[in-house]
C-alpha cells in the first residue's frame, strides 16, 4: 500500500509526532533534543488502528497492562505507568518493548525523527533547539509530498503530542508564506510549505494510540547508538524499526538512517 498511488484525487497523510529530551540549555539533563513523527496515509489509518488495539489486548492477556493505559517508552525503562503496579522484570519490559516496535515495521507507515545535538551548538544559543527541530520536521514533510507531486498532490496534516500547537502553529504558517532553505549542494532555496494543510491539530497522548507510537519511536531515536545512548535500555532499538524508516530525510546528508541529526559533527552547524 505504501507504494506511490496513480491516477487517483489527492489524498491525505497524517503526521503524529512526540518528543524526547529537554530543549533547553541551563541544567538541563539532556544533551539531545528529539521529535520522531509517524506518518500515516489516511486509507491505512483504520487498519493500523485495528492492529494496535489487537495487540494491547494481547499484552492485556499476557501481562496485564490495560488496554487503555498509556503507555510511554520511560514507563518500559523505569517501571513507570501501569507497571508500577506489576511484578515484570526490567529485562522483560525492554523485551516487550522491542517487540512492540517489531509490531511497528510491520505496519503500513514510515516514521523518522529530527535530533538537535545541543552541546555541539551551546555557543550559538540564540538557536531554539524546539523551534529548529519542528522547523526541519516540517520542511521533511513537505519535501515528501513534493516529491509525489507529479503524481498524486498528497496533502500532510500535523498532529502533535498537546501542549506543542502555539509553536508549531505559529511555524506553520511563517512557513506557508515565506520559508528560506539552505541546499543541499550550496545556496539558499525560496521553498513555501505548500503541502502542509490545516493548522496542527493537537492530541492527548493519553487518547491516542498513534501518539505513542511516536513517544516509542522518539525515545529509540534519542537513545540510538550515534545520539545519545542511555545504559538503561538497547542502544539499537532504533534499527528494529528498519522497514518503516523513511530514509529519504537524510539520503543527502547522511547519519543514521531515518534520522536527521544537526548539527552532523561537533564545531559545525550547517
Amino acid at each position: 500500500m505504501w507504494q506511490r498511488r496513480h491516477l487517483r484525487s489527492p489524498q491525505v497523510y497524517l503526521a503524529y509526532t512526540d518528543e524526547s529530551g529537554d530543549s533547553g540549555y541551563v541544567n538541563s539533563p539532556t544533551k539531545f533534543f528529539v521529535i520522531n513523527c509517524v506518518l500515516i496515509h489516511e486509507t491505512a489509518w483504520q487498519g493500523i488502528l485495528n492492529s494496535i488495539i489487537d495487540v494491547r489486548r494481547e499484552l492485556k492477556d499476557r501481562y496485564g497492562i490495560p488496554v487503555r493505559n498509556e503507555l510511554k517508552a520511560a514507563h518500559f525503562v523505569y517501571k513507570r505507568g501501569p507497571f508500577q503496579e506489576l511484578d515484570i522484570r526490567r529485562s522483560e519490559r525492554i523485551g516487550i518493548y522491542s517487540s512492540l516496535l517489531d509490531f511497528e515495521a510491520n505496519l503500513d507507515m514510515k516514521t523518522f525523527s529530527i535530533a538537535v545535538a545541543k552541546d555541539r551548538i551551546k555557543a550559538q544559543e540564540t538557536v531554539d533547539p524546539r523551534a529548529f527541530a519542528w522547523q526541519v520536521l516540517m520542511q521533511r514533510l513537505d519535501t515528501f509530498c513534493r516529491k509525489q507531486a507529479s503524481d498524486c498532490m498528497d496533502r500532510v496534516i500535523l498532529l502533535p503530542d498537546e501542549g506543542h500547537g502555539t509553536l508549531v502553529r505559529r511555524l506553520m504558517r511563517k512557513a506557508r508564506r515565506f520559508q528560506n532553505i539552505k541546499g543541499s549542494y550550496g545556496g539558499v532555496l525560496d521553498i513555501k510549505a505548500r503541502f502542509l494543510i490545516e493548522d496542527p491539530l493537537e492530541k492527548k497522548s493519553d487518547e491516542s494510540y498513534f501518539i505513542q507510537l511516536a513517544d516509542w519511536n522518539a525515545y529509540a531515536a534519542h537513545h540510538y547508538k550515534d545520539i545519545g545512548p542511555n545504559k538503561k535500555a538497547p542502544n539499537n532499538l532504533w534499527d528494529r524499526l528498519n522497514d518503516v524508516l523513511l530514509l529519504d530525510v537524510n539520503a543527502v546528508a547522511g547519519g543514521p538512517p531515518g534520522i536527521v541529526l544537526w548539527p552532523r559533527s561537533k564545531g559545525k552547524s550547517s
